[in-house]
């Protein structure tokens, strides 16, 4: 039946049924054991008129006490049903509501209300089935809502370089700027733009899992002194210092996208670096890994950013330095593809940063 596949019906049923054997084995056993039971005790303690009298007394009162008995029984099971009846909905009810509140919760998930939220029942299987689904409707709410600024960051990001084009081609036009310029600053935009979107793809390929490593054995402390040589005309323009050192470590990964990582952070630490500060770059084994620490001396990042440093189109509150906010999210993810972890310390605003990469 239709009915029964529902959980309510059948846990009523289920109750009913369990009431109804309990009943009917009381029943049986009572009939067949409780005249025997009362006629011997009536055949023990005798009656007036010797033993004949006796017999006749004893079946009379086993047979009175039979009806009555029957008579009794019928109404306690007429009462009993009706009062199990009514305890059997109660207990489904108090059963199947945390479950349909759990259903309804999930019916609005699937319509985009991921704002919606289940309270937890008392009863600890359906506490926990509530507490995973609430955590499946933080997950799908901060989804949404990385989805919805992740196309507000791109369409910000791409809308600067498309109107500087489209400004620079007016100009032309008006002209206001030669052919050269024009073509100049056109190309300049466009390699912009190219870049922004080769970021994008490259992130998204590796938080999808599907970024291609070729692994090599690489020594980080070589890679990174490579990079930093290739950066150091950068410090030496903004007057700021630029140290490498550690111990040769050999371990096996892209050297071309851990070189990404690198270059990020260290690029990072040029931007952020104080006036004639310092950036150190120090290279060394650990647990059969390498370990990198940049570390500069300059903005710092507030306690309350740690955690978001990493996260895509982020960009801290403690300088006003420009950028897209890409590139610690691609570090992040180029790193947990290695298997490795990145994490990110400060002290606070105007104390400098330290960043800390774990090759296995």
């Amino acid at each position: 039946m239709k009915l029964f596949r529902s959980l309510g019906p059948r846990l009523l049923l289920s109750h009913l049924l369990a009431i109804g054997t309990a009943t009917g084995t009381f029943i049986i056993t009572f009939r067949l054991l409780a005249p025997e039971v009362f006629g011997r005790r009536i055949q023990g303690s005798g009656s007036p008129g010797g033993p004949q009298g006796s017999a006749r007394w004893s079946h009379e009162v086993v047979a009175t006490f039979e009806s009555s008995v029957d008579t009794a029984l019928l109404i306690s099971i007429i009462a009993g049903a009706v009062a199990a009846a009514i305890v059997a909905w109660i207990v489904t009810r108090l059963l199947t509501r945390p479950v349909d509140a759990i259903r309804s919760t999930t019916h609005s998930l699937s319509e985009g209300n991921y704002s919606e939220r289940v309270a937890e029942p008392s009863i600890e299987e359906l506490a926990g089935l509530a507490r995973d689904v609430n955590a499946l409707a933080a997950a799908l709410e901060s989804t949404e809502i990385s989805r919805a600024q992740l196309i507000s960051d791109v369409t910000h990001e791409l809308r600067t370089p498309l109107t500087s084009i489209d400004g620079y081609v007016e100009g032309a036009t008006d002209g206001v700027f030669t052919d050269e310029e024009m073509l100049a600053s056109v190309t300049e935009e466009t390699r912009r733009m190219r870049k922004l979107v080769d970021d994008l793809s490259l992130l998204s390929r590796a938080q999808e899992g599907s970024l291609t490593l070729d692994r090599r054995d690489t020594d980080i402390a070589r890679l990174a002194g490579e990079i930093a040589d290739r950066l150091r005309p950068q410090f030496e323009a903004a007057d700021i210092g630029l140290t490498v050192s550690g111990t040769p470590v050999v371990v096996s990964v892209d050297p071309a996208r851990i070189g990404q990582v690198l270059t990020n952070l260290i690029g990072n630490a040029l931007g952020h670096a104080r006036p004639e500060g310092n950036v150190v770059v120090l290279v060394e084994a650990d647990s059969g890994g390498a370990v990198v620490s940049i570390t500069d001396d300059g903005d710092g990042i507030a306690p309350e950013e740690l955690s978001h440093v990493f996260d895509r189109f982020y960009r801290g509150t403690t300088t006003g330095r420009a950028g897209t906010g890409i590139g610690l999210a691609i570090a992040r993810s180029i790193v947990d593809a290695h298997n490795g972890e990145i994490t990110a310390e400060s002290d606070g605003p105007g104390t400098g940063a330290l960043f800390t990469i774990r090759l296995p």
